[in-house]
């Protein structure tokens, strides 16, 4: 941060600084809910299904990428997504409070970006953690095969 002395910003000593922050900041209310299909609430380790206003959608987790289940590349793949798909079902289904921080951006696919947040703990990095997933880096996708 740069300094200035007052003979820089006023020539007579005074000095008077006008800050101005413009937020083009947009809050929104929604109310988000995790619901269940074919009796589970994630579709796979980063990926839920939600209501959102009483629309039924999906968000996707962010700052985490978990193995794929739909089209996994090896057996190795397919048995570590469908563990972190049945961990992130088994914090829900035990948790006390589950929270939902997010902006409402899309992905790609349409699912909402959000982080999920339970009992206190933000689960990307619970399930990180646990090595059941690694942080999202859109740039170097991980392969689960090696």
């Amino acid at each position: 941060m740069k300094s200035f002395s007052q003979r820089h910003l006023r020539p007579n000593g005074v000095s008077k600084i006008i800050i101005i922050l413009f937020s083009m900041m947009t809050i929104a209310q929604a109310e988000i809910t995790l619901r269940q299909y074919n009796d589970r609430y994630c579709y796979d380790g980063d990926t839920c299904y939600v209501t959102v206003d009483g629309a039924n959608t999906k968000i996707r987790l962010l700052e985490l990428d978990t193995p794929e289940i739909s089209k996994p590349k090896c057996e190795a793949e397919l048995e570590l997504g469908l563990t972190a798909r049945d961990y992130l079902n088994n914090l829900i289904a035990k948790a006390s409070t589950i929270e939902f921080k997010t902006d409402y951006s899309e992905d790609y696919f349409g699912r909402i970006l959000a982080h999920l947040i339970i009992d206190g703990e933000d689960v990307s990095a619970k399930i990180v953690s646990n090595n059941l997933g690694v942080v999202y880096d859109r740039n170097n996708k991980k392969d689960w095969c090696t």
